[in-house]
């Protein structure tokens, strides 16, 4: 009989609530024992929702440490910039570790985790939850089943809702890559270039170029005639696509960014969220009033393997609908899918059967799929990534979606060498 894991959370943000609230559901398999964060009011929200004692509340990873070891592992969902520094204190105090993507921000700090987790024989997985959802399972093991052949081409592209655009990498934490250090290709995109060189395991990079730039944003691009704040003095309140009041207060959607700054407040009314978005809420602010310093909201990668093949990845955001779209072209056919549908065509060469020269699979995993916990986040990628990571610390040999550390090192890499030529405008070789 497996054993229930222990877990500390080290950061009690929005990611790690998602992989902690397995033990709510499931208690026989997980339980939260420990809080690490520098805000009082998330600590305690988090410590109730989990009941987890005071004495077991931190306010830094270093107060942590000080304790003797007194769980299996640590669930760190800290942002980018702090992922190294907070994981080797507890890789060096022996917790295995759950580590939020993207697990660095850079290559020294990437080898530096690495090299500690070596030394101390530790088990890391990172959250590229994606692997996890039936889409890509099912499309990684049609590659794994040889079903189109040897790969040839893989085009990936992620379309960023204008709203989530906005939210996150423009009013949001991601911003500013002088803040967090992440530029949008790492902070939003490393799941999708992990897709693509999972896909690929079979080969690695062997050069990369990428373009990228910021085309809407920024204090030079905006609209004459508009305010500072959506809710305070802009006269396009009403029809901007970008105005605070349609996307946090005519919907729900972001609440767990926008309303941070409540969280300590109880039975939030609308009159209290207008008001903090007419006067120090971040998120009132008009969006082309914020520093962008050398961010993008649009880029193109193209990878060329070391066997020959290509590979192209898009992002782009402010989109009108969210989507990551794929399409992998073999030697023996080809996959052609979109990810919110759940559903992709698998096609594969065979003159004799058709006029057209090939046959035609639809794969409907609304209707035909495994679809348990895909309501929940990231396609049900969060909750099984979770399960996977608990069956891995109980002696379970990792399976085809665990991106452990070493894993997803060459994915990071990757996205590092991306950057290089973005901003060097060179062909980077691997």
């Amino acid at each position: 009989m497996e054993k229930q894991i222990s877990v500390v959370l080290v950061g009690a943000g929005n990611r790690a609530n998602v992989y902690a609230s397995v033990s709510l559901k499931k208690p026989e398999i997980m339980k939260v024992v420990g809080i690490v964060d520098p805000d009082p009011v998330r600590r305690e929200l988090m410590r109730e929702r989990y009941s987890v004692p005071h004495e077991n509340c931190f306010e830094n990873v270093y107060e942590f440490v000080k304790r003797d070891k007194f769980a299996d592992a640590v669930i760190n969902g800290t942002m980018e910039d702090l992922h190294v520094s907070t994981s080797i204190p507890v890789l060096e105090k022996g917790y295995d570790l759950l580590l939020e993507k993207p697990f660095a921000v850079n290559e020294k700090e990437m080898n530096e985790l690495l090299s500690v987790a070596r030394k101390n024989g530790s088990k890391v997985v990172i959250g590229h939850v994606l692997r996890y959802t039936n889409f890509y399972k099912a499309i990684k093991n049609h590659v794994l089943n040889g079903d189109i052949g040897k790969i040839i081409s893989i085009e990936t592209c992620e379309h960023v809702s204008y709203h989530h655009m906005v939210v996150s990498y423009v009013r949001g934490k991601w911003a500013s890559e002088k803040v967090c250090l992440a530029p949008m290709l790492l902070a939003k995109s490393c799941h999708d270039i992990d897709i693509m060189l999972w896909m690929m395991k079979e080969t690695e990079p062997k050069q990369v170029v990428s373009f990228g730039s910021e085309f809407q944003f920024g204090k030079d691009k905006k609209p004459e005639g508009v305010g500072t704040r959506c809710l305070k003095d802009c006269p396009r309140v009403d029809d901007c696509i970008f105005s605070a009041k349609s996307n946090y207060l005519a919907f729900s959607r972001w609440w767990q960014y926008v309303w941070k700054t409540l969280e300590s407040k109880k039975d939030l009314t609308l009159e209290d969220k207008e008001y903090s978005l007419k006067t120090d809420n971040r998120y009132g602010k008009c969006v082309w009033d914020f520093e962008r310093d050398g961010n993008v909201d649009h880029q193109a990668v193209v990878f060329n393997f070391a066997n020959g093949a290509t590979g192209t990845f898009s992002m782009v955001g402010g989109c009108a609908k969210p989507e990551r779209n794929i399409h992998i072209v073999g030697t023996l056919g080809e996959i052609k899918g979109t990810f919110e549908d759940s559903r992709y065509v698998l096609r594969k060469m065979s003159p004799s059967t058709s006029e057209m020269g090939y046959t035609e699979t639809v794969y409907d995993l609304n209707v035909t799929g495994d679809m348990i916990g895909a309501s929940s986040g990231h396609g049900g990628g969060d909750e099984k990534l979770v399960y996977d990571f608990l069956d891995y610390l109980n002696g379970a040999d990792p399976t085809v979606s665990c991106a452990t550390l070493e894993d997803s090192v060459i994915s990071h890499r990757a996205v590092f060498k991306a950057m290089e030529s973005k901003i060097n405008g060179k062909i980077i070789d691997f």
